[in-house]
């Protein structure tokens, strides 16, 4: 298996649990804004920490600044959305596969903005892809 998909399929699982902890903490109630904020710092210790094991200097240009903040505030929303929605008794069986079809706006993106090549075997990937999701959340 090449290196990306290795690390892409790390993420799929470090993600997956993740986002279920999200359900754990809706499930207790726990106040979303706390439980983001020590995510959150915890997320920055990750980032220091392999900052620090690279041995690389700090360094992201403004426009990428300006990325990281945008990507914060989305993925705060995001997080905000997903936490409130299983505190109100949302089931995950529903509420994961509707936040996944983002993936569908990722792809979208990726298309328009870096060229990446639309094959038709891409195409039917993300049918299936997407027919699932909505299958899963019937």
């Amino acid at each position: 298996m090449n290196t990306t998909i290795s690390l892409a399929v790390l993420s799929l699982f470090a993600f997956g649990v993740g986002s279920f902890l999200w359900q754990v903490a809706g499930a207790n109630q726990a106040y979303a804004p706390s439980y983001m904020i020590v995510e959150g710092l915890t997320f920055a210790v990750v980032g220091l920490v392999i900052h620090v094991v690279d041995k690389h200097k700090f360094y992201l240009s403004n426009n990428m600044v300006g990325y990281g903040v945008l990507g914060g505030i989305l993925a705060g929303i995001a997080v905000y959305a997903l936490i409130l929605a299983f505190s109100m008794g949302g089931a995950g069986s529903i509420m994961y596969p509707i936040s996944r079809l983002g993936m569908v706006v990722s792809v979208i993106l990726a298309v328009l903005i870096y060229r990446e090549p639309v094959t038709i075997t891409k195409l039917i990937g993300l049918g299936l892809g997407v027919s699932s999701i909505v299958v899963l959340s019937r």
